[in-house]
């Protein structure tokens, strides 16, 4: 059983990989991430969807371009208000995959959308392609703490927090967002952009599991 800490250790050991080796997803890791999606279904009315052995999910440039056996991923499909949630299950899954020796990318753009749409007569808001990397990946250019964060008390919780957040996967790692602390509620704000619901969700897991803290207020600006 993967526990809170598990999944905190993924948050540094997780990195984006977009290639893949051809070796199938074995049966048990299918079976716990099945039950997993379906899990976070049931817990935030989503309609998320674990799909094997399948290439169709990334665009042509996705697909020949910047990856190689990207074959299994998960559909974030919900209703538009929705998008916030499907990005905190997101984060909550890539975190789990990493626990089980599996790597992942979160696919914001380069995805079939309308192919996926299509097939599952569903709103689809991304993609997180997943399989054994042919490598681990590497860490992604991070901005300083100071540039993503006004705090008016440097307490330990917060900073885990955030720097947690830094090590989370964003919209072309551009790391558009600002966490606040003033008088011990914290609150995060993300530039507007057309992943940007997707990302306060994202961000909002890796903080929150880091700190153990609630991100009281939320915007995006």
């Amino acid at each position: 059983m993967t526990s809170k800490s598990n999944l905190i250790e993924a948050i540094n050991l997780r990195h984006t990989v977009r290639r893949y080796k051809p070796t199938e997803i074995d049966f048990d890791n299918r079976k716990f991430i099945l039950e997993r999606v379906n899990k976070l279904n049931s817990s935030y009315n989503l309609m998320m969807r674990a799909v094997f052995d399948d290439d169709s999910a990334l665009s042509l440039l996705g697909k020949f371009v910047l990856s190689k056996n990207a074959r299994n991923f998960i559909v974030l499909a919900g209703k538009d208000n929705q998008q916030e949630q499907l990005g905190y299950c997101a984060a909550d899954l890539m975190l789990y995959i990493q626990t089980l020796g599996l790597n992942s990318w979160f696919v914001g753009g380069t995805y079939n959308r309308q192919k996926l749409e299509n097939k599952y007569h569903e709103p689809v808001w991304g993609i997180v392609v997943l399989g054994y990397g042919l490598d681990s990946g590497k860490k992604h250019a991070c901005k300083s703490l100071n540039q993503v964060s006004v705090s008016d008390n440097d307490v330990e919780w917060y900073k885990k927090g955030v720097v947690a957040a830094l090590k989370a996967p964003t919209a072309l790692n551009k790391q558009n967002f600002k966490f606040i602390l003033a008088n011990g509620v914290v609150e995060l704000e993300v530039k507007e952009s057309s992943y940007a619901k997707l990302e306060l969700g994202i961000l909002r897991y890796f903080f929150e599991l880091a700190s153990g803290k609630k991100i009281e207020k939320k915007k995006i600006v």
